[in-house]
């Protein structure tokens, strides 16, 4: 059998605060779904360089693993969805933080049923 080099793709609408612990907290979990890449799509209104301030040290323990990162504001869900959809990809994961579960919930909701189906965890219920 050969291996399944497809993206997990992770939804993630946290606080700056626990970015950390849900970079974390993603690697683990695409590491036992048997993944290998991930493309996480965080949804924040902050700038970049901040989000990368507060995802840096998980992100350097674990080089080991594929990773492509998109940082969206709130009002670009819909380029966000049009981008994965080029993606082949194994499934994904949802995160959020509690003050965020609504937004991501509407978020879903208007996600394609196909990209429902592909769903491994979600975080956000």
């Amino acid at each position: 059998m050969q291996p399944d080099y497809r993206p997990i793709i992770a939804l993630i609408y946290v606080k700056d605060e626990e970015l950390t612990e849900t970079f974390r907290k993603m690697f683990k979990d695409v590491r036992l779904l048997g993944g290998k890449k991930i493309v996480a799509n965080v949804i924040s209104n902050s700038e970049y360089w901040n989000f990368f301030a507060n995802a840096r040290e998980a992100i350097l323990d674990n080089l080991d693993l594929g990773l492509e990162i998109f940082t969206w504001k709130p009002n670009e869900v819909d380029k966000m969805i049009k981008k994965i959809q080029q993606y082949n990809y194994k499934g994904f994961i949802t995160y959020c933080s509690d003050e965020n579960k609504y937004n991501m919930r509407k978020i879903l909701d208007i996600l394609p049923t196909s990209m429902k189906a592909n769903m491994l965890r979600d975080y956000c219920k």
